[in-house]
C-alpha cells in the first residue's frame, strides 16, 4: 500500500484535491484492489463490520501520511552529486578470538538470539 502510495502520489492527491477525503472509501477501494488485506468482518453488517471498515480506513490515512513525510525527505536529500563517495571497506578480521573454534562462536550467537527473544516474550 505505501509503495503504491508512493509511486501515485501526485494523482492520488488530485483525487484528494477535487473529490474530498473519504477514508472508508479509500480504505474499501484498497482492499477491492488488493493494496490492503481484508479484515476480519470487513463486509459484515453491524458493529463488527463498520469497526472492520474503520481499521481499514485508518490504515490507509495513516499511509498516506507516511507518503507524504516520504516526500518531503525525499526533498530534502541531497543530490547524488553533493553526497560523498562511501569509505574504502574495511577488512574484517577471519579469525575467533583466542582459543574460541567457528561452533562456539556459533553457539553463542545462538545463546545471545534466545536469550534476546526470550526477554521480549516472542518465541525462536
Amino acid at each position: 500500500m505505501a509503495n503504491w502510495l508512493l509511486r501515485h502520489r501526485e494523482a492520488f492527491a488530485r483525487i484528494l484535491r477535487e473529490g474530498g477525503v473519504n477514508w472508508e472509501r479509500f480504505g474499501a477501494v484498497f482492499v477491492e484492489e488488493g493494496l490492503l488485506p481484508r479484515p476480519e468482518h470487513f463486509d459484515a453488517p453491524g458493529p463488527e463490520g463498520h469497526k472492520a471498515r474503520r481499521r481499514v480506513a485508518e490504515t490507509a490515512r495513516k499511509a498516506w501520511a507516511r507518503a507524504q513525510l516520504d516526500r518531503g525527505a525525499m526533498a530534502a536529500r541531497p543530490s547524488p552529486e553533493a553526497v560523498a563517495a562511501p569509505p574504502a571497506p574495511v577488512a574484517l578480521p577471519t579469525a575467533y578470538p583466542a582459543g574460541e573454534s567457528s561452533s562456539k562462536a556459533q553457539d553463542r550467537l545462538a545463546r545471545l538470539k534466545r536469550q534476546t527473544l526470550d526477554r521480549s516474550g516472542r518465541k525462536a
